[in-house]
């Protein structure tokens, strides 16, 4: 699914990972702007679940309930949260593992008497924002799968909402089988959204890199080429000093973990009819969150 933004001013912030300090500095800083005329939407670009061991204590299920309380993703609300890795592996029952961390089951365990409120919730995540100045938000950037494997269109990204032919995850939406990952890794389906959603950027694939940038905002705006998407914004990977460009059409921003230090940790804030020319010019909007 692709929301389209015409209007207003966008407060974007990346990656929370259960860090309901920085949750609430968030809340508090977009209250705060919004009451001064300053912005108009909070934006989540995913991963707001899952917190690494040993950095602050877990309160993603306090963060999915306080979202849901505050009626985020409904028509007309101005809190919007795009679907990360992190969430997406609930949807389909993936275990989730970096090195030695192992992510899934911990949260699976918390949410066992609600699961099916909390991925009901995942389920209805945006994949991607498009504004009407030409920016492109989402989790995780650009992959190989926007233009030279060729095994995605524009139709493909508006029209996915997570019940497709593969229906096994929302028949056992009420308690958590790996089984149901398992087979849905098997399916054409399932090796889209993990490209598009598990994919490494510039770590993963080099120098080709640059080029998947172009070719999903390329992509982006084919139905919509008077207005075409001029930048990309994103998180997913560790941003040490809170933001940092990739190229001449990325920015990368990370408002929590992957940051080296709560003073490093970064928002954005953007109007939505207005172009901005490359990352660069993007940079220079965003501020410290402490």
């Amino acid at each position: 699914m692709i929301l389209d933004i015409s209007s207003g001013k966008l407060m974007i912030v990346s990656d929370i990972h259960g860090n309901g300090f920085d949750f609430r500095q968030v809340l508090k800083t977009y209250n705060s702007l919004k009451e001064n005329g300053e912005a108009d939407y909070l934006i989540f670009l995913g991963d707001l679940i899952h917190a690494y061991p040993g950095k602050q204590k877990d309160e993603s299920l306090e963060i999915m309930q306080e979202l849901m309380h505050l009626k985020a993703n409904t028509k007309g609300n101005d809190v919007i949260c795009l679907l990360g890795n992190h969430e997406f592996v609930h949807i389909y029952h993936i275990p989730l593992q970096k090195g030695p961390l192992e992510f899934t089951t911990w949260f699976e365990n918390r949410i066992k008497k609600v699961r099916k409120e909390i991925v009901s919730f995942f389920i209805d995540m945006p994949i991607m924002i498009r504004t009407h100045g030409g920016v492109l938000i989402n989790h995780a950037g650009a992959s190989n799968c926007y233009g030279s494997k060729n095994t995605v269109s524009l139709n493909d990204l508006k029209r996915m909402n997570h019940k497709p032919n593969f229906k096994e995850h929302i028949k056992s939406i009420d308690k958590y089988n790996m089984h149901v990952g398992f087979n849905f890794m098997n399916t054409k389906e399932g090796e889209l959204l993990w490209d598009i959603l598990m994919n490494g950027n510039e770590k993963e694939y080099g120098d080709d890199y640059l080029k998947y940038i172009d070719d999903l905002l390329k992509l982006s705006s084919e139905d919509r080429l008077e207005r075409p998407m001029k930048t990309l914004v994103c998180g997913h990977i560790a941003a040490y000093y809170g933001a940092e460009t990739v190229g001449d059409h990325q920015l990368r921003i990370c408002s929590s973990a992957g940051c080296l230090g709560d003073l490093e940790k970064k928002y954005l804030l953007i109007s939505a009819d207005k172009n901005y020319a490359n990352s660069e010019e993007l940079l220079m909007h965003c501020r410290d969150l402490y």
